[in-house]
């Protein structure tokens, strides 16, 4: 009997411009590590302006991972035509023990000044007064992994610990990490909403591995929740923060914040466009990806 393909390999040739972001959100979509032309001599070396990646994923996973690829490389296409010569093909992989190599890739990790996110299989007692939320990497967006989801954490430690944070709302949940931040430090009602419905259950037993589970869980678009909110977060990409915007405005209490993130550079000045009413007051950059928190100017 011939063995059950376990692994497969996401191979893509891609501009070099992109690479880096690309490879981020391979990263964030569970994949333990990416490896490029340049680092392994094995693989062919990469034509000019151009880089070839390769991500291993689960092969149970290979089709909604592949699909978020192809949906973010369009997205990156609004800003960057050049993503459109972007190439993905898949293959299988050989017997190797991926798990373990996947394990050696996430490690737990401090973010901001009071929380740290660690994997199930490396929990650190939390001796040091650190806030400890624990998340199964390749679950679902939303790990600690991407540059994205670290800045919408120390958001939303700011903003909490500024006071008046009475009631929150985390859209595009994805794993529900946010949402259970938000929780454990001290948001007494919390709603986490996505648009997938698919992620719910993921997100549901992560929130409540986190003693999070006070946090209500819904299916949906902004425009269907009822309510306002001290703090808005919005992890999404791009084009989602334009055409959400007079939703999630409309989901902001009076005198609240709102945190849009999941956006590049070039992506800020269309970004801010959808939002003519709000001014930013704090920005956070790493890497090209970009956060912002937004305050209404009146």
């Amino acid at each position: 009997m011939v063995a059950a393909v376990e692994w497969k390999a996401l191979r893509l040739d891609v501009p070099a411009a992109l690479a880096d972001a690309i490879a981020n959100f391979l990263l964030e979509e569970g994949a333990p590590g990416v490896i490029t032309a340049v680092d392994d001599p094995a693989l062919a070396p990469p034509l000019a302006g151009r880089s070839r990646l390769e991500a291993h994923v689960r092969a149970a996973d290979e089709p909604r991972v592949a699909a978020a690829v192809a949906r973010y490389l369009t997205s990156l296409g609004t800003i960057a035509p050049e993503a459109a010569s972007a190439r993905l093909e898949v293959a299988d992989v050989a017997d190797v023990d991926w798990e373990a190599t996947f394990r050696l890739h996430h490690r737990a990790l401090d973010v901001g000044r009071r929380l740290r996110i660690a994997p199930p299989w490396d929990v650190p007692a939390a001796d040091d007064g650190r806030i400890v939320l624990v998340v199964e990497p390749g679950m679902a967006f939303g790990t600690g992994q991407h540059a994205t989801t670290r800045a919408c954490l120390a958001a939303i430690e700011d903003e909490v610990g500024a006071g008046g944070v009475d009631a929150a709302l985390d859209v595009g949940t994805g794993s529900g990490l946010l949402a259970a931040a938000l929780v454990r430090l001290g948001v007494p009602r919390v709603v986490a909403l996505d648009v997938d419905p698919a992620v719910l259950p993921l997100a549901r037993a992560n929130l409540a591995r986190n003693a999070a589970g006070g946090a209500l869980l819904l299916a949906g678009r902004v425009a269907a929740v009822r309510g306002r909110f001290a703090l808005v977060v919005a992890n999404l990409l791009a084009d989602a923060l334009v055409t959400e915007a007079s939703a999630l405005a409309g989901a902001l209490a009076p005198g609240g914040r709102l945190v849009v993130s999941g956006l590049l550079a070039p992506q800020v000045p269309a970004v801010l466009t959808a939002y003519p009413e709000f001014r930013v007051t704090a920005q956070r950059a790493e890497d090209t990806w970009r956060t912002l928190t937004l305050a209404r100017v009146c």
